[in-house]
């Protein structure tokens, strides 16, 4: 199980809850609307829809509808029934209808019940890439927001982080974004962001041309410069060493109900580990490669930055993290994924990283394990045994999830023991192992199970809803998150965490949920004040993996 971002909440729970009451949803509720993606498809996407039946159903006729009400497609759900009462407690039959592909709106129409409405275009999935992106722009810390598109309206808060004591001196650590539902900022989330913003630049140019609706960076594309944001934070919290502090927070307070402005919490910037020093290496090695074009002396001050980085982690490989709240770090794997940035910069890095990413191998990106990056940086540098390796390293991986995910009638993983904290974002990051593989050119499965997964992200599951604010008819409303306990926002295209089953560090709501014997699939509450932060909170790093995975299916 994934170590819980809020294990100090439980404390909390029986203050935030004394003498409340809300009415008890059924244990095991059961949608009866035929389930698909919301956002829709692109014309030669994979397309597919579930509909929940008896174990012992006959079969049933469908039909597709174009937003005229004419008949589009014609099919049938036949087929034994699949069973998937482990992880969503119910059987399902599954329906493929690929060979609808002109552009349109529809929705399907089974028995009567008519599905959500979807798309089907090549455009589709912009609007969502570039609210992915622009929530970033409204995460901003220690500045104003006035955003005249979603109505996002503060003042600047936490501006102690500009004087900000670190061994004695005072630093400006103001930027970055605030990470989650509440007012942290992490380096390795932001590493996380600013490279996926990066990486989906660098394989798909087209798709990352985002015009956000905010002030222009002048040379700058809209997406780099959000990144540059972050990374100029980032730079801020190197030290003159090479080291890198981990976070700026007010642990072990988690203050909730206040703007940034209103939060007099005491804040304090963590020392520096090691795994900071590794995503920031790979980070700002990243960075003198994108930005070189657009900026030649700032890209040379993040190669300077890296490298730096390197040589501290380098002379100190295992400063371990004592953060409650990202705990049980894996060193070695944020260290693979700088040793595949570095090794673009220093080509005598390449035998060791073949050897690493042989050894070890890559998994699916996360927080903790994110060297499929470094295998990336790898698979598009120079030829050589590096390369072969991490083209076949992350191949592997691909395939994984495709296995995985076949043992889900919905796409995602059979397995009940897969829907913890964050588990959407796992998801969107076992899309993105895929998509990865299809970038590289290694064949049109893998374009396929990236979009099977990122289907059930988007609504083709066992709540048929999707699992972001601001898109899709049945979407996250109340999402846990500062801005809209606090302004009543929304802000579109940001990524919820999910369905979570295990009660360790969960909220009573949530543990409420799991004691009724709720299917692991279905543990999720769309509930922000006196709500679920355990299954609907989001952070910086879920919404990179949001944005890379319909930037790369989109694109």
């Amino acid at each position: 199980m994934r170590a819980t971002r809020r294990s100090i909440l439980g404390g909390m729970a029986a203050a935030l809850w004394a003498g409340s009451a809300t009415a008890e949803p059924a244990a095991n509720p059961i949608i009866a609307l035929p389930k698909t993606n919301q956002i829709g498809f692109l014309p030669a996407d994979l397309k597919r829809f579930c509909w929940t039946v008896s174990a012992h159903a006959a079969a049933a006729p469908f039909t597709i509808e174009r937003s005229d009400g004419a008949v589009a497609f014609r099919g049938s759900l036949d087929g034994a029934p699949i069973d998937q009462t482990a992880s969503a407690g119910e059987f399902v039959r599954a329906a493929d209808f690929s060979a609808l592909t002109a552009p349109g709106t529809y929705c399907i129409v089974v028995d009567g019940k008519r599905s959500h409405p979807f798309a089907i275009g090549t455009d589709v999935y912009k609007p969502l890439l570039r609210d992915a992106v622009r929530a970033y722009r409204l995460i901003r810390a220690n500045t104003a927001t006035d955003d005249p598109v979603t109505k996002v309206h503060h003042a600047a808060g936490h501006l102690s982080d500009g004087a900000m004591p670190v061994d004695g001196v005072k630093r400006d650590l103001s930027g970055g974004w605030y990470n989650a539902g509440d007012f942290g900022k992490w380096v390795h989330m932001a590493a996380l962001s600013v490279s996926h913003m990066m990486w989906l630049f660098e394989l798909r140019p087209e798709a990352a041309a985002l015009s956000l609706n905010v002030p222009a960076t002048p040379g700058l594309p809209d997406i780099l410069a959000e990144a540059r944001w972050g990374l100029d934070w980032m730079a801020k919290m190197q030290n003159t060493d090479g080291s890198v502090l981990h976070k700026v927070d007010a642990e072990p307070n988690l203050p909730w109900g206040v703007l940034p402005a209103d939060d007099t919490s005491e804040r304090h910037a963590k020392p520096a580990e090691s795994w900071d020093a590794a995503v920031f290496a790979a980070a700002m090695a990243q960075a003198s490669r994108v930005f070189k074009p657009y900026d030649a002396p700032y890209a040379e001050r993040c190669r300077k930055a890296a490298l730096a980085a390197w040589a501290w982690l380098t002379a100190h490989p295992a400063v371990a993290t004592n953060d409650p709240y990202y705990a049980f770090s894996d060193i070695p794997a944020k260290a693979m994924w700088a040793l595949g940035e570095m090794a673009r910069i220093d080509s005598t890095l390449e035998v060791r990283a073949a050897e690493e990413f042989d050894a070890r191998g890559v998994v699916p990106s996360s927080w903790i394990t994110p060297q499929i990056l470094g295998a990336l940086a790898l698979a598009q540098g120079p030829a050589g045994r590096a390369h072969d390796v991490a083209i076949a390293k992350i191949s592997a991986a691909a395939d994984a999830v495709i296995t995985a995910s076949a043992s889900d009638v919905y796409g995602c993983n059979g397995n009940p023991r897969v829907y913890f904290w964050g588990s959407v974002e796992d998801a969107l990051n076992a899309a993105n192992a895929c998509f990865m593989a299809h970038a590289l050119d290694l064949g049109a499965k893998y374009r396929d199970g990236g979009a099977r997964v990122l289907d059930y992200a988007l609504g083709l599951n066992a709540l048929g809803q999707t699992f972001v604010t601001g898109h899709g008819t049945k979407r996250v409303e109340h999402p846990w998150h500062w801005i809209y306990r606090d302004e009543g926002i929304a802000i579109p295209g940001w990524a919820t965490g999910g369905p979570n089953a295990y009660t360790q560090g969960a909220d009573p709501p949530l543990q409420a949920v799991s004691a009724r014997g709720t299917p692991a699939a279905k543990c999720y509450l769309d509930l922000c004040e006196r709500g679920s932060w355990a299954s609907n909170e989001g952070q910086t790093s879920e919404n990179a993996a949001l944005l890379f995975a319909v930037g790369l299916r989109g694109g």
